[in-house]
């Protein structure tokens, strides 16, 4: 006899801090139960299908894996979303191997690459990794990397090599070699450009997301309003 699958309450809490909302901070309930809802059938994985498995070599360094693990944690906090609720909300996947977590991890709108998810699961769980998280939290440790970019890195003239290497190039992704050399001739010092890139925040195949690095470390110009996407949708590809 096949056995129901439902939600737990960490897991529907998780689900509503995700959801889209309006202005005054109701759920858009037809949009949610569009995508959830289906035909009635059983619940099933987000996105119907588990990512192929993070086969990435975990070779990050533990000055890496801290500098990436306080820059997830600041990501989950813009999104408005508690550290200690990722548990509950991995679990929609269901249980699976570590490899197959991180590539779900990789997946998630974070700014993670499957090798730095791979890096952050080292330790060898969720629970782990939370840890960790709530504890560079708890420390500023993302505060002083952020004044330490502010500093070191010319936000003005990176903007500038950027423009020049690529038509709108805020809107793009960069491999990391084009975005090192971008950093080089922008006038960041060699022995800078390593902790740069660890700042910044990447997809899942590890290219860099050039228009959060220069919003987080450059002063990009704000963006016009628009509707504010929840997380859960950006996590489904909406």
């Amino acid at each position: 006899m096949e056995t129901e699958r439902y939600l737990t309450s960490d897991q529907l809490t998780s689900l509503i801090l995700l959801a889209d909302k309006n202005s005054g901070g109701l759920l858009d309930y037809e949009e949610f139960t569009e995508r959830f809802g289906g035909s009635g059938g059983p619940l099933g994985i987000p996105g119907g299908a588990l990512p192929p498995p993070a086969v990435e070599v975990a070779d990050a360094s533990a000055e890496e894996i801290s500098v990436v693990c306080a820059r997830t944690a600041a990501v989950m906090e813009s999104h408005g979303f508690q550290c200690d609720r990722l548990p509950a909300l991995l679990a929609l996947w269901g249980s699976v191997e570590l490899p197959s977590l991180a590539a779900v991890i990789a997946s998630l709108p974070l700014g993670l690459s499957r090798r730095e998810a791979v890096a952050l699961l080292s330790h060898g769980s969720v629970e782990a990794l939370v840890a960790k998280m709530v504890q560079v939290q708890r420390e500023g440790i993302w505060k002083s990397h952020v004044e330490w970019a502010q500093g070191q890195i010319p936000g003005h003239a990176l903007r500038q090599v950027l423009h020049h290497q690529v038509i709108e190039a805020e809107s793009r992704t960069l491999e990391p070699s084009d975005f090192m050399e971008a950093l080089a001739n922008a006038g960041v010092p060699p022995g800078n450009i390593q902790m740069a890139m660890w700042l910044a925040q990447k997809t899942s195949q590890g290219d860099v997301q050039v228009a959060s690095f220069l919003e987080s470390f450059s002063g990009s110009p704000q963006a016009s309003a628009k509707k504010k996407r929840g997380l859960l949708w950006r996590m489904m590809g909406r």
